[in-house]
Parts: C-alpha cells; structure tokens; sequence
C-alpha cells in the first residue's frame, strides 16, 4: 500500500507539473486498477459459495437449534447497537464541525454527475417492506448470480435449519450426506481461501496506484472539512467505541486483536468491498481463536447486514448536503436521518459504492434533492475504502462478542 500511494502520488504530482504526459499518468493508473480488480475478482468468485457452505455447516454443526437462536439474537443484538452508536458519533461530529457551512454550492455542481439518481425510492414504509421482501428469492440460483447476498443468507440459513432438522428428528440418513458435502465444500474453499490471499499485496498494490495516481490529493481540497468529518467520526467509532465493547465484553486486548485483523483491514480498506474481503476476514478471525461455527455464521451475515461505517457516512453525508443547501435540520429530522440511515444501511451492499446508491433512500426521507448526491461523488472513493474498513472491524468485533457468549 505505501510503495502504491508513493509512486502514485509522485506519477500525479509529475502529471500536473507536465513533467509526464497526462495520458501516461492515466494508463498507470488504469493498469493499477486492472490489477487491482484481477484480485477482486479472486476474491468474490469464493463469496457465494464460501457464505453458503459456512453458513449451512455452521447451523448444522451447532446442534440444538436453540443455539441458533442464541448466536443470532447476540448477533443481531450487536450488529443494531453497534450501527446505532456509529450514527450517533456521526451525528454529533457533523453539527460539531459543520463541514457544509461555506461551502459554495455552485463549485460542487461543477463535479456533479447528471442522471446519477433518476428515481427516488418511496416512504420509510416503503423501504421497510422492500427490505423485508428482498429476503425472500424468486430463485436462489439468479441470486447468487447477481451478487445478492441477502436472500442468498436467507436460503442458506433456511437449508441449514431443515438439514439439522431432517437430520437430528427423522434420523435421515440423507440428509447427513447433505450435511457432509456442505462440511467438505467449506474445507475446499477455506484451502482456497490461503491460496488467493498469497495474492493479496499485489491486489493492494494495484489499488492503490490507482487511487494515487488517477485521484491524486487534489480530490479533498474542495470538500475537505467534510471529508475531515467522516474521517474523524469513524476513527472516534473504530478506535474508542468498537474496541471499548471489545474490551468490556470480551476481554480481549483491542490492540492484538486489530493486528490479528490486519490481512482482512488491509484488503477491506483497498479493496471498498466488505462481501470481496470476507474469506480473509473469516481466516484472520479463526486465526484470532474465534470458534468456526461462530465465523462462519457471525460474519457472512455481518458482510451484509453490518455496515457501522456506511452508516455513519450516510448520516453525515446527508447533514453535510443540508448545511451545503443552508438548511438548518432540527433535532426530530436529524433523528429521522439516523434512523433511514441505519435501516439503509442494513440492505446496503458490500460492493464498493453500495453506501452511495443507498443514500438517496435518506436523502428522500428529510425531503432533499437526491441528485445531491452527485456532490460529494468526487471524493467517494476514498471515503468508502475507510468507511469498508469499519465495517469488517465492526464484524470481526461482533464474531470476538459472540464466541466470547457462546
């Protein structure tokens, strides 16, 4: 990552300075970039089938289906708290700074992106019940085959549970066939998983010279006290609350236990892609000593419906949009936007961007324009690599609460 950001940094200065073409600078940094989605692709071609096979194993190796329940309240107990305290930190640090004060509008259009949104979604109760009904697959097949990870979960967990009950109340012998398959695909995709990870300083680095070179330092200049914001409310959450309830629940040291994270942060933070860094996550948090049947329930559904860091950035996002627009927001509409953004959060994707899209959902809840978006576009990309990195943090701090209880 250093040597990426050091050459890109030093490509884009030259670029500037005419010193290099700026077409070369721009073929670098596509050619980063390509090297960089090579990886990624390695990545989530072991998504679908490593959430699958971990989930169905996990469910069917815990035995008493009253175990489920109990990871799963704990877990899900985690995942709201934690998004919520992440908001809360977002909030607070947005009305502290106030990054949108003086910012001119007209020179943020400038960058804007025409059509980016062209239809905003409906009411609260028309998210909630899209949420609710995106669950369930017409077809889990074309699910997976979409990179749509919720009904995929939803599938998975419901063959685990009717493997289990199959197995333990009829006495199938079927259905423990069923059962080893599954225990023996995630074997192969965990031996996998060691494998494409030797990949991993490669993928970093080509991500990286792409961000360096292609964006270079010249993306924060005009939305900087907004980007000082974001950054400062997910360090206060990545830094002070996650490892405090790391510290206070588990015991566990915070510090050795980040480092044993470090593989998975790394790749989350170059990569923007929490789905495309959950092998890694899943290897680092059982290297931790965090049981499996924990991992690999706990973390397939926090990759998708834990998302602290996008959150926390659409929350501020939005209150930034506000002041931009001169709009002074009262406590019940802030309240509003923390609680759109903790349910857009939880359908929000773990591909990069996901947060993004999943913004105009808030946008629409306070009344704002949903084009607003294209404001701060310029600067998503880095903000997504930090706000990603939360979002496994925040996971694998979940999976370390969980096994500590379980």
């Amino acid at each position: 990552m250093a040597v990426g950001a050091f050459l890109g940094l030093g490509l884009n200065w030259a670029g500037v300075e005419g010193m290099v073409e700026a077409e070369t600078v721009g073929t670098v940094a596509m050619v980063g970039k390509e090297v960089g989605d090579l990886f990624l692709r390695l990545l989530q071609m072991l998504v679908v089938p490593l959430i699958v096979s971990s989930l169905i194993t996990g469910i069917t190796g815990m035995g008493d289906l009253r175990t489920l329940g109990s990871i799963g309240g704990r877990a899900i107990t985690f995942y709201l708290t934690s998004s919520f305290l992440a908001i809360v930190t977002g909030v607070i640090v947005v009305n502290l700074i106030k990054p949108g004060e003086g910012a001119e509008l007209a020179l943020l259009e400038d960058g804007a992106v025409e059509g980016l949104v062209t239809q905003a979604p409906g009411g609260l109760g028309v998210v909630l019940w899209e949420q609710l009904e995106s669950l369930i697959p017409k077809n889990p097949l074309a699910a997976a085959t979409a990179g749509d990870m919720l009904p995929v979960i939803f599938f998975s967990l419901l063959i685990g549970v009717f493997i289990s009950i199959a197995e333990h109340r009829e006495g199938s012998a079927d259905a423990s066939v069923v059962r080893r398959f599954f225990s023996g695909l995630f074997d192969v995709m965990m031996q996998m998983t060691l494998f494409v990870v030797k990949f991993a300083p490669v993928g970093v680095f080509g991500f990286t010279l792409y961000a360096a070179a292609g964006k270079g330092p010249a993306a924060f200049q005009v939305l900087g006290w907004y980007v000082l914001a974001v950054f400062v409310a997910l360090l206060i959450h990545a830094t002070i609350t996650l490892p405090l309830i790391l510290r206070i629940t588990t015991g566990r040291s915070p510090i050795a236990y980040m480092k044993s994270m470090t593989t998975a942060l790394v790749t989350a933070f170059s990569t923007a892609s929490s789905n495309g860094t959950l092998p890694l996550t899943m290897q680092n948090a059982e290297d931790a000593g965090v049981k499996p049947q924990v991992t690999s329930f706990v973390l397939p559904l926090g990759a998708t419906i834990n998302m602290d860091g996008t959150a926390l950035y659409e929350a501020v996002a939005v209150l930034f949009i506000a002041q931009v627009y001169g709009l002074d927001l009262s406590i019940t509409q802030q309240a509003v936007v923390a609680l759109t953004a903790l349910l857009a959060s939880i359908g929000a994707a773990g591909i990069p961007h996901a947060g993004m899209v999943m913004m105009v959902v808030v946008l629409n809840a306070v009344g704002l324009p949903t084009s607003a978006v294209a404001l701060i576009l310029a600067v998503d990309r880095i903000l997504d690599m930090c706000r990603t990195t939360v979002n496994v943090w925040s996971d694998s701090v979940a999976a370390a609460v969980v096994d500590s209880r379980s």
